[in-house]
């Protein structure tokens, strides 16, 4: 995660949702922003403080229990209705304003599938999901995405249940220009533009989605029950610079209504030229 501590703001970039363009933007911006790194959301703020750590924050123990229950997971997460998941966190809200991108799932997963096969590494990694993706096929790759948890969700890694998923704002990649403005306002940010420089996109021809489906076969299923929260909550909370955001359920404010508008953001004036 990027953080700039003088306007506590952070940007949280999950892999393949333009992340080269929004890091060279919110450097910009914010002069003194830094790298924290681990690079999920919720350990980015507990090692800067800004939020208490978990009873177990031991990484590779995290990984090891949610790769185990990934299955139990997912049919808990339709047991209960998100406002009840949210509401049963009792943990003190962090005002830290968060930017994120979000994607659709399956087309971020080929985008990740392309680049790590592509890539000229300056040596060949050991990680076994980047591994299967420079030595399989998609298939297998996309089975150790979302079968055996490889890839983190994006619910838990913009910890959207956590103390700062009621400042978190989760832009639309398919909007990233308007859907940027449109947080830069609610937070205070006067910018002039929001032009993106798109590095690292990918080619102008149209990806053919259509031969990874039908490689995929009955994983796509497997994609759609991973991604769950994205086709059933992050699509209406993403903003998107046009028809608005979805108020998340636990962004409840002294004196702001459930209908009401922009979070009470510290005033920011910042020009990015």
């Amino acid at each position: 995660m990027l953080y700039s501590q003088a306007m506590d703001i952070g940007f949280a970039h999950y892999p393949k949702t333009a992340g080269h363009s929004l890091t060279r933007w919110f450097r910009e911006v914010f002069p003194d922003a830094r790298l924290v790194e681990p690079h999920p959301l919720r350990d980015s703020l507990e090692k800067l403080g800004l939020v208490p750590p978990r009873r177990d924050p031991s990484l590779a123990s995290r990984h090891r229990i949610t790769r185990a229950c990934v299955k139990l997971s997912r049919m808990l997460a339709r047991c209960f209705p998100a406002g009840l998941r949210a509401s049963t966190s009792n943990e003190k809200p962090c005002a830290t304003r968060i930017i994120g991108v979000v994607r659709e799932p399956f087309e971020m997963v080929v985008s990740l599938f392309e680049y790590w096969r592509s890539y000229d590494f300056a040596e060949e990694p050991l990680q076994p999901l980047i591994r299967a993706a420079r030595q399989d096929g998609f298939r297998r790759f996309l089975g150790m995405a979302v079968g055996d948890g490889g890839l983190a969700t994006y619910e838990s890694f913009f910890d959207m249940d956590g103390p700062a998923s009621a400042t978190t704002r989760l832009l639309d990649f398919n909007a990233l220009e308007p859907a940027l403005l449109q947080v830069c306002r609610e937070f205070g940010i006067s910018v002039s533009e929001a032009k993106l420089g798109f590095l690292n996109v990918g080619p102008t021809r149209q990806r053919d989605l259509q031969r990874y489906r039908t490689e995929a076969g009955t994983l796509m299923s497997e994609v759609r029950s991973y991604f769950h929260w994205y086709y059933e909550e992050g699509v209406h909370v993403m903003v998107t610079g046009g028809r608005g955001r979805r108020q998340h359920p636990r962004a409840q404010y002294a004196g702001q209504q459930k209908t009401g508008g922009a979070i009470a953001a510290p005033p920011v004036v910042l020009s990015c030229g």
